[in-house]
């Protein structure tokens, strides 16, 4: 009986073993607390706690087995009735025609929108983590795109189903030259 205990645990720990680890962070990075760019606005909503709550703390960009993992650690994830949050990506190549993916995302509805390469509009899949303040966009493969170049990263507060002007920005460079792919 003692050896089948100890056959199963050791069946166990191979199952779990870190041998088959996730795939290695294509972005990973912070962004500094507190750089929140607070606008005028417009009147008295929202007040300007809650326009700091986009405040981008940290991205990451992973490959999954259906393309890649976009996720934005914001502040804080509302659930206000009167303003968006909106998360953003952009990577472009060099040049002022260089587009190669513009992202939108919004936190609250939960719902993107990806412009890919010029030619390929995809939604995407959007899902929030509360307690952590993490939206996270599912980009399937056909809607990665090919190239590389610079990543930014924007987030920011806007009138609710509003195009602009926005009541607060933070806005991250990532670093080097990014290939999503």
């Amino acid at each position: 009986m003692i050896q089948r205990i100890a056959a199963v645990a050791l069946e166990a720990s191979l199952l779990t073993a870190p041998g088959a680890s996730a795939a290695p962070a294509i972005v990973d990075q912070s962004d500094a607390s507190g750089d929140v760019n607070v606008f005028d606005g417009g009147g008295t909503k929202p007040t300007t706690a809650q326009r700091k709550t986009i405040d981008l703390l940290r991205f990451g960009v992973t490959a999954t087995g259906d393309g890649i993992r976009l996720s934005f650690r914001i502040a804080r994830i509302t659930r206000s009735r009167t303003y968006d949050q909106i998360v953003t990506a952009q990577l472009r190549t060099p040049g002022k025609d260089g587009l190669l993916l513009d992202l939108l995302a919004n936190p609250q509805g939960r719902h993107a929108t990806a412009y890919v390469d010029d030619d390929t509009i995809c939604l995407a899949d959007v899902s929030t983590s509360q307690r952590t303040g993490t939206v996270r966009v599912e980009l399937p493969a056909g809607c990665v795109p090919h190239g590389s170049g610079v990543l930014r990263v924007t987030t920011y507060t806007q009138e609710k189903n509003g195009s602009g002007p926005g009541f607060s920005e933070d806005t991250m460079r990532v670093r080097g030259i990014v290939s999503l792919r």
